[in-house]
């Protein structure tokens, strides 16, 4: 009962911070959860450090060729993507999502099935490390180095697509979807 009040609780304090649009409430906060967990803050900066660069940078693009000023929409949209990360991603440090979740078989088997993804691509991706470590000696060549990425990255998008016709038939078989 706990996980479920707890998820639904963190739901519902993302649609409030989704809904402030007041730059003092959004730094006060990210003020507070970076005293209230410095780890997780880092890496909810880490996480949007790019998808945030990328929007900012092309907002910013879009207002010098429009010749519009942006205001304080900027700083806000920031702030707020930080406070919704962390906050998502402390919350989910404290919530068992399937205990959470186990008001609806559906929604159940869909978290399941998504965590087993995970799980699996992070147990791939730490095996590819291993082996990589394994057989130097000396460090990568920075053309190596590109090399193994794109191998990686290769892998793990054909095996997402071998997953995904896989996850659509077995979800078409317990009638999710014609």
């Amino acid at each position: 009962m706990k996980n479920k009040v707890l998820f639904f609780l963190l739901l519902f304090v993302v649609v409030v911070f989704t809904n402030i649009h007041s730059i003092e409430i959004l730094l006060l906060s990210g003020v507070f959860f970076l005293f209230l967990s410095q780890k997780i803050a880092y890496k909810s900066f880490k996480a949007i450090l790019f998808f945030n660069l990328s929007v900012t940078i092309g907002y910013l693009i879009q207002s010098a060729i429009l010749s519009k000023p942006l205001d304080d929409f900027l700083l806000i949209f920031n702030l707020r993507v930080f406070d919704i990360t962390f906050i998502t991603l402390y919350g989910f440090g404290k919530i068992n999502i399937i205990e959470a979740v186990s008001f609806s078989k559906s929604l159940k088997f869909l978290f399941v099935a998504t965590l087993s993804q995970i799980s699996s691509f992070r147990k791939t991706y730490d095996d590819f490390i291993l082996s990589l470590k394994s057989r130097l000696v000396n460090p990568l060549s920075q053309k190596n180095k590109k090399e193994f990425i794109s191998s990686m990255f290769y892998y793990f998008l054909k095996k997402s697509l071998h997953n995904s016709h896989e996850r659509t038939l077995a979800l078409k078989a317990r009638g999710f979807f014609d």
